[in-house]
C-alpha cells in the first residue's frame, strides 16, 4: 500500500479539498478516514460520485450511515452510543434529570440527539441543554445554568480532550453536584492518566477491545508500545488498524492480475461481505449500509485507569 497524506482538519472545508486533491489529483481509489464526522461526510461528497472507497475508523456520526454506496466505517454509530448512554443512565444511575452539554460538530450533535430522545423515551427529563463553539474556553455560563437545574446527571460531548477537561474542571470547580457521563473521547488513555483528579468516576462508552486475549490487538498494543515509550493505543487506533487491514484483505480478493489496477466496485461489494472478520476490535461484520455491527461497553474512570463495567445493551 502506498500512503498519500492530507489533512481533514476535522473540519468540512478543509476536508472537501483535501478529498479533492486525493481523488482528482493523487487518483487514489481508497481513502481510509476522516478522523471526524463533519470530515468524513464531506469527503463522501466528492468520493462517492468518484467510486473511491471511504472508510472512517472513527466517524460516528448516524448521518455517515445513509453517506454513500461507497462509504463504510469500521466505528459503530452514535445512535447506538446515544442510546446505551442514556439507557445507563436512566436504568443503572437512576438519573431522572439529565443536563446536556455539547460542541456544535456533526459528531458531538449527533450523540446529542441521540441521547436525549432515547432519554425521554424511558422518561427522563432534560433540564439544561447547553452547546459551545469550537475554540471555546469559558464555559462559565452554560456551567451556571447546568447548576440551577439541578440535574442528576451531565453528559459532556466535545469533539476532541481538551475543551471535555476544561468543562468537567470548571463543572466541579462551580460545585455541580452529580454524576458526570462522557462518550470516547474523554476515555483516552493518555487523557486520563493526565487528567486523573478531573476525570475521576466519570462513565463513557466505546466499544470493547480485549488487549490481553485477542492476538490482533494484542500485536498492535506491543508495537505502539515499543514506538511510543510505553503508550497504550486507543479504541480509535484499534479501529484504524481494522481498517486498514480489511483493505489489505479486499484488494487481495478482488485484484486481478493484468487488469490495470483497483475496481472500487469489486472492493466495494468485498467490504458489503464482510461477516465475522476477526479485527483488533473484535469480530467485525458489516451491514447493508456500511456500518458495523459490533458490541460496546461501558467504562469508569477510576484512579486514573478506564476500569471495565462490562458490556451493555440499551
Amino acid at each position: 500500500l502506498e500512503l498519500v497524506m492530507e489533512d481533514g482538519k476535522c473540519d468540512p472545508q478543509s476536508a472537501g479539498t483535501a478529498a479533492k486533491k486525493l481523488v482528482e489529483f493523487d487518483e487514489v481509489k481508497v481513502i481510509i478516514g476522516g478522523a471526524c464526522s463533519g470530515e468524513t461526510l464531506a469527503a463522501a461528497e466528492i468520493t462517492e460520485s468518484a467510486k473511491v472507497i471511504l472508510i472512517s475508523p472513527s466517524a460516528s456520526s448516524p448521518k455517515v450511515t445513509t453517506a454513500g454506496d461507497f462509504v463504510f466505517r469500521t466505528y459503530p454509530s452514535d445512535a447506538l452510543a446515544g442510546q446505551i448512554a442514556a439507557s445507563y443512565s436512566s436504568g443503572e444511575l437512576k438519573a431522572k434529570k439529565a443536563a446536556v452539554v455539547t460542541e456544535l460538530t456533526d459528531y458531538a450533535q449527533g450523540l446529542r440527539e441521540v441521547y436525549k430522545q432515547s432519554l425521554a423515551n424511558l422518561g427522563g427529563q432534560i433540564v439544561a441543554d447547553e452547546t459551545f463553539t469550537t475554540g471555546d474556553t469559558d464555559f462559565r455560563t452554560q456551567i451556571l445554568k447546568i447548576k440551577a437545574a439541578k440535574p442528576d446527571v451531565v453528559y459532556v460531548v466535545p469533539q476532541t480532550v481538551t475543551p471535555g477537561v476544561a468543562i468537567l474542571k470548571q463543572l466541579r470547580e462551580n460545585g455541580v453536584k452529580a454524576i458526570f457521563a462522557t462518550a470516547e473521547v474523554l476515555l483516552d488513555r493518555k487523557a486520563v492518566q493526565e487528567n486523573s483528579e478531573v476525570l475521576e468516576g466519570v462513565i463513557g462508552v466505546e466499544p470493547a477491545v480485549d488487549w490481553d486475549n485477542n492476538p490482533k490487538a494484542k500485536a498492535l498494543r506491543d508495537a505502539h508500545r515499543t514506538k511510543y515509550d510505553g503508550g497504550d493505543p486507543g479504541t480509535f487506533s484499534a479501529n484504524a488498524y481494522d481498517a486498514v487491514y480489511l483493505i489489505k484483505e479486499a484488494l487481495e480478493a478482488t485484484l486481478v492480475k493484468g487488469s490495470g489496477g483497483v475496481d472500487t466496485e469489486k472492493v466495494r461489494d468485498w467490504l458489503y461481505g464482510v461477516k465475522n472478520w476477526p479485527g483488533a476490535v473484535g469480530p467485525l461484520t458489516i451491514d447493508s449500509n456500511g456500518d458495523p455491527v459490533m458490541g460496546e461497553n461501558v467504562r469508569k474512570i477510576i484512579g486514573g485507569e478506564v476500569t471495565d463495567l462490562g458490556p451493555y445493551t440499551p
